[in-house]
């Protein structure tokens, strides 16, 4: 039977400029797992850290950013290990950061771009990440009242 865990997040990092919602996305060292692939923040979960502080934690870790407002995403994506037998829960958060923001990536990135929602969905790889990425531009990015019962800080 196969087990089922919770203890990686995934983390959308998105901004607002004048005209349009950019969602940022990073591209893994062609020498790591899934190299050469566009990703959101992607990290485990530290014992006893609670997931919303994972998500903070590996923002800044991977991007260099601090988010001005995180949210639950209202989405766990869902996924199975073969190689493990196991059944991975992640959820999933959406990171507003500020319309200049750059990031510092970590090693483990070697390019990142910011893209519009077409263009984020295009490079994502799997069906759950684009999911993701146009719930959170429908219900969180474009703001409304909505989007704040979502708001974490």
């Amino acid at each position: 039977m196969p087990r089922i865990i919770s203890d990686i997040v995934d983390v959308y990092v998105f901004r607002k400029t004048k005209n349009n919602v950019q969602f940022l996305v990073l591209r893994r060292h062609p020498d790591r797992l899934l190299g050469d692939t566009w990703q959101a923040v992607h990290g485990k979960i530290e014992p006893g850290e609670r997931a919303v502080d994972a998500a903070r934690r590996e923002v800044r870790e991977h991007t260099g950013l601090t988010p001005a407002k995180l949210y639950s995403a209202d989405y766990i994506n869902q996924f199975y290990d073969h190689k493990t037998d196991t059944i991975v829960l992640a959820p999933a958060f959406a990171a507003l950061v500020g319309p200049q923001d750059q990031p510092r990536l970590s090693q483990e990135y070697c390019d990142y771009a910011w893209c519009d929602l077409e263009e984020t969905v295009a490079r994502l790889p799997l069906a759950s990440q684009r999911w993701a990425a146009r719930h959170i531009y429908d219900v969180i990015a474009m703001g409304g009242e909505e989007a704040e019962l979502y708001a974490l800080s």
